[in-house]
């Protein structure tokens, strides 16, 4: 009777913690999957309407000034104009006499440079 009551007590058997450590492996795996591939299709839509224009409108060159605050060299046509950008207004500072230079985009952009970038503003 006594042998009967030892083996009704014994505990389940443990899990295999090496089980547990596959799973974990594998979703470490996914998200840097997940990461690269975020990585790469933000390199590919970049320029593609979120910052850059092909017509006769373009953002030449912004610099923040505050948390919702910019300034910005617009060009329109051949003329270049300064604004200040806040959250409720877009104010017309002045017309630049001498333009500056308008810069191409590169095509194969860096993403810890892109991100560098976005941390600075």
């Amino acid at each position: 009777m006594a042998a009967e009551m030892a083996e009704e007590k014994t505990l389940p058997p443990a899990p295999d913690p090496m089980a547990s450590a596959g799973k974990v492996l594998i979703f470490l795996i996914l998200i840097i999957a997940l990461i690269f591939v975020l990585a790469w299709l933000a390199s590919r839509l970049r320029g593609q309407g979120f910052v850059q224009s092909s017509g006769n409108l373009k953002i030449v060159e912004s610099q923040s000034i505050g948390v919702k605050e910019k300034i910005a060299v617009v060009q329109v046509g051949n003329k270049q104009i300064l604004v200040g950008i806040t959250s409720q207004q877009i104010t017309h500072l002045t017309d630049l006499e001498e333009p500056l230079a308008v810069q191409v985009p590169q095509g194969n952009v860096n993403f810890s440079d892109l991100l560098k970038k976005a941390i600075r503003q």
